[in-house]
């Protein structure tokens, strides 16, 4: 299955990227690189993560971040955030 990325996931990708890179550049490309990895591999095994509740969307942590997917053909990235935010809200225009 393909996997692709909606546009709020792509903004999220970069806006988490650019809050590391603050801080240490090198460390920012390579969390980018690791989260999109970690979104490819959805493309194996979507359905191995819990759904949330609503919106039939689904979750797959990857560090201190959340991957918020849909499992359809292809596999849809909603969004892409820390876990610490209120992501319930930020997620109310996927449903």
């Amino acid at each position: 299955m393909k996997v692709v990325l909606t546009r709020l996931a792509e903004s999220d990708l970069a806006q988490s990227g650019d809050w590391i890179a603050r801080d240490n550049p090198r460390a920012a490309g390579r969390w980018i690189e690791s989260a999109l990895t970690e979104c490819e591999s959805l493309s194996a095994n979507a359905e191995r993560y819990p759904r949330i509740g609503f919106a039939d969307l689904r979750k797959r942590p990857i560090g201190d971040y959340v991957i918020f997917y849909r499992v359809t053909d292809p596999v849809e990235i909603i969004r892409v955030l820390h876990a610490a935010r209120d992501w319930a809200s930020l997620l109310d225009d996927a449903q």
